[in-house]
């Protein structure tokens, strides 16, 4: 318990009439216009908190007058005026928690708004793919955060307070952070806020608040702001790549028709119905639509950073490249491809698993029946051959280098048979209940499946700037890695939260399928104990969903399961972090160890060592 007792709650949001020196009454509830002038209040803040952290709190902010006191107090010595003390006041809390937040383990939960240009959807509510606040989502879900809508502040408090959480982070305006926290002894329980711009309605998604700030909270790039702000621009213009325009834009580039980025989906940017579609134009549209839905976009990232990594050491005059390459929109439409390849195997791996949701709505075979989700995964299959094979019409002397588009492809082509068999081998494990499986062979099986897609992202952007990738450095063995641990992470996140959370994500147990967790427990738990959890995956077992996953994570809890897969990530991270240690590429470099932060972030392993009931 810090000097701020529990029951002297203070308010991180000053009110409006708060009371001046002087008795006037004057507005403190202004987010500061510019951002040099929020970055020197920050600056100010900090090195008030870093004082408290070496000499302990001072009596004064035990209230709220007290810290408002401070607040005007900052906000004048950083050339602000009063009306910012509200801000700063959120700004001194929040920096007094950063890294507590940004290291703890446990429960943590991430409160978004909806987004003010979207339309419907569940909450909370983003405008489509590129929508900045679904960026901050699936960094917080990547990151071992439980995403809640701002709405359920005051659930959350009730579960901070109670001790069922260990930090929360919120995102809303000046307003509503004052009635969440006043509620709160803000100095006692891990907690943070970044305001929202009142006029964030009137501004274009990615401009209404500080997200660099939301994502050094969370823990992403190990709290360094430089290199996540270095690369948010470039994360959105992934998402934006996947906006029904841009898609319809590109294909006419390329040459591609019938355009199918041009039909109507049947469905807007919600996922609402908006007219009939005509037979012959079935199959693109329900392609599209699937490809446009969401995701995290990781995979075209990737290929865009390495692309642009090695053009700008090449511009630099830090390295040749035994080739020409190909033009940043020829990266580009290669970056949608791994996408489009991505999000066919995502269709048909849910047919394959009877998955019933993806992206907050039924999967397409759910929706649509069998068939026809086969012919728009198929469909995505060739669409994604056919970009490649149409991307010298973007490069301006597409005969300069006459040997990319057979790399490219065949670059590709080695992913999807990967991916394929990756596929088939879990299918035979999970048919053959009789044949136990190992890790070593279950983390085989994931290699298989997820690594291939990073790989081919990162080799296409190297190759596409001009680099053979096998002059950069070990990139297949870093790919092989970093999306080893993003599976066994995914894995272990399925696990961790509450028990709704659990009937909701813990499908693979319940499927019958081959995880890595699931080989680690047969594999130490005694005879007996093996048997039970062979029969809680059996399709004919007759318990209800709940007390199978119950009854399963006390056997993982029993096996060291959970602790174990933690080691079990952290070990291929640092294999991954020793490849990307190696590439001979200076800004290459940067961006795998980056991509590694993201993907699996240290932070995110912490917490999940353990699960709780």
């Amino acid at each position: 318990m810090s000097q701020v007792g529990r029951s002297e709650s203070v308010s991180t949001a000053a009110t409006v009439g708060a009371s001046s020196a002087t008795g006037d009454v004057t507005p403190a509830l202004a987010v500061p216009a510019a951002k040099a002038l929020r970055e020197r209040l920050r600056a100010v803040a900090s090195d008030m908190v870093a004082g408290w952290r070496i000499r302990g709190l001072p009596g004064a902010v035990g209230s709220q007058a007290g810290l408002r006191r401070v607040a005007e107090e900052v906000a004048a010595r950083g050339g602000g005026g009063a009306e910012h003390a509200g801000w700063v006041m959120v700004t001194l809390v929040s920096e007094y928690w950063r890294d507590a937040l940004a290291a703890k383990g446990g429960r943590r939960l991430l409160l978004l708004p909806d987004c003010p240009h979207a339309r419907s959807g569940e909450s909370p509510r983003i405008c489509g793919p590129q929508c900045l606040f679904a960026t901050l989502a699936a960094a917080g879900e990547d990151s071992g955060w439980n995403v809640r809508p701002t709405a359920e502040a005051v659930g959350v408090i009730a579960e901070l307070v109670a001790g069922r959480c260990e930090g929360v982070v919120g995102v809303a305006g000046l307003p509503e952070l004052q009635k969440a926290f006043e509620v709160l002894p803000v100095f006692s329980v891990p907690i943070a806020a970044v305001p929202l711009d009142p006029s964030c309605a009137l501004r274009p998604c990615g401009e209404q608040l500080d997200a660099e700030r939301v994502l050094s909270f969370l823990g992403v790039a190990d709290g360094a702001l430089s290199p996540v702000a270095d690369h948010l621009p470039l994360l959105r213009e992934s998402a934006e790549l996947f906006r029904r325009e841009s898609l319809s834009r590109m294909l006419r580039q390329l040459r591609i028709e019938p355009s199918a980025g041009e039909r109507e989906s049947g469905r807007d940017d919600g996922g609402n119905a908006v007219g009939p579609v005509a037979p012959l134009e079935a199959t693109d549209s329900l392609a599209i639509d699937f490809l446009a839905r969401g995701g995290k976009f990781l995979r075209p990232f990737m290929a865009l950073a390495a692309y642009d990594a090695v053009v700008g050491d090449r511009q630099a005059g830090l390295v040749k490249t035994a080739h020409p390459g190909g033009s940043r929109d020829a990266a580009a439409a290669a970056a949608v491809a791994i996408e489009v390849f991505h999000k066919a195997s995502l269709v048909h791996d849910d047919i394959e698993d009877d998955d019933a949701m993806r992206y907050g709505r039924p999967t397409l075979h759910r929706e649509h029946g069998i068939p026809t989700a086969l012919n728009a995964g198929d469909m995505l299959i060739g669409l994604g051959y056919r970009i490649v094979a149409e991307l010298g019409s973007l490069s301006p002397q597409p005969a300069a280098d006459a040997r990319l588009e057979r790399d490219l492809l065949r670059t590709l082509s080695s992913a999807h048979l990967r991916l394929a068999r990756g596929q088939g081998a879990e299918l035979w494990w999970r048919d053959n209940s009789r044949r136990r499986l190992s890790p070593a062979e279950a983390i085989e099986i994931y290699g298989l499946k997820t690594s291939p897609a990073f790989e081919a992202a990162v080799l296409m952007g190297v190759r596409l700037a001009g680099c053979e990738p096998a002059e950069a450095g070990d990139l297949s063995g870093y790919a092989l890695h970093i999306g080893t641990a993003f599976q066994v992470l995914n894995d272990l996140k399925d696990w961790h939260g509450d028990s709704e959370n659990l009937r909701r994500r813990a499908g693979d147990l319940l499927a019958g399928r081959p995880t890595v967790l699931w080989a680690l427990a047969m594999e130490r738990l005694a005879s007996d104990d093996a048997d039970r959890l062979a029969a809680l995956s059996a399709g004919d077992c007759r318990e209800d969903d709940a007390a199978r996953l119950q009854q399963a994570r006390d056997l993982y809890l029993e096996a060291d399961v959970f602790g174990r897969s933690a080691e079990i990530v952290i070990d291929i991270r640092q294999q991954a972090l020793a490849a990307a240690a190696g590439c001979r590429i200076g800004r290459l470099r940067d961006v795998m160890e980056f991509l590694l932060d993201l993907a699996v972030p240290e932070s995110a392993v912490a917490g999940l060592g353990h699960s709780r009931g």
